[in-house]
């Protein structure tokens, strides 16, 4: 999916939500490409801290390794859309235009990419918001206590590939039409993680070992979804939908509407709500 194409549809779609035709300014020319080199400092007290990041649209990469609290660059080449920072003790912000109050449609080749860093060397607070994207993030080893990701029509593969060292209270996924991979879910160590997408194809594979019961609340659309258990995971799902079309892989002991692993340990909880569209559970043996 190329990313002007994305963000022309996603745009074309709020300018139709929030405004009337005649206020749509039509003058969001592109520009010579911009970069903006991003190199925020650790604050003076390790104690956690809040990034926010609000993207218009376009490429988006997140993942472990600043120097500083986040390090990396932005590339654009719409004016409008350079890139606004907050500083506070507590909290980090980057901002462009707000992806669901966009004031006009860019003309021409859009460049918006997004490539930032961040520390592990303090818990974080994490908030992600973006219209149409492609996104690459991975989240491996950070210390995030919370994670909140809201985004329009995109691809995404996010990755959790060693344990977070602290509890996640919660993780909460939003999307569009979409399609997403989520690998590594049990190294999240989340309490509670909710879901909200729109129809598309969506994979959550849960490796890793948990450490805590934890629950997960997944609302979607016609979508595809597919849900990996490792082997060894104490896991239940629990259609509280419609769908009937559920196909399993692997060992599971199915009661009523529940499909459990009958292993012993901390419990993953899915509680799933769809009334149409496929559903995958492979149990990893």
């Amino acid at each position: 999916m190329k990313k002007q194409l994305i963000i022309a549809i996603i745009t074309l779609v709020m300018v139709s939500l929030s405004c009337t035709l005649q206020n749509v300014d039509m003058s969001m020319d592109t520009i010579e490409t911009r970069e903006v080199l991003v190199s925020e400092p650790l604050p003076d007290s390790l104690d956690q801290v809040a990034l926010s990041f609000q993207m218009t649209g376009g490429k988006f990469s997140l993942h472990p390794g600043a120097v500083g609290l986040v390090d990396g660059t932005i590339v654009y080449n719409v004016e409008q859309w350079e890139p606004e920072f907050t500083r506070s003790t507590y909290r980090y912000e980057i901002e462009q235009v707000n992806p669901f109050n966009l004031s006009g449609i860019p003309t021409g080749d859009v460049v918006n990419r997004w490539d930032l860093a961040l520390t592990n060397a303090l818990p974080l607070d994490i908030t992600v918001e973006g219209g149409a994207s492609e996104n690459d993030f991975d989240f491996s080893g950070l210390q995030i206590t919370n994670l909140f990701i809201r985004q329009g029509a995109s691809e995404s593969t996010i990755r959790f590939q060693s344990l977070n060292p602290v509890v996640m209270e919660n993780f909460s996924f939003t999307t569009g039409a979409s399609s997403a991979k989520i690998y590594g879910l049990g190294n999240a160590n989340f309490e509670r993680m909710s879901m909200s997408a729109g129809a598309g194809d969506y994979t959550l594979d849960f490796s890793g070992s948990l450490s805590q019961n934890s629950v997960v609340d997944i609302k979607a659309g016609i979508s595809n979804l597919t849900i990996i258990i490792p082997s060894g995971m104490n896991a239940i799902i629990n259609n509280e939908g419609t769908v009937s079309n559920i196909n399993t892989q692997g060992t599971w002991l199915v009661m009523d509407d529940s499909y459990t692993t009958a292993i012993e340990g901390p419990q993953l909880t899915v509680n799933l709500d769809m009334a149409v569209g496929n559903i995958n559970l492979i149990h990893q043996e």
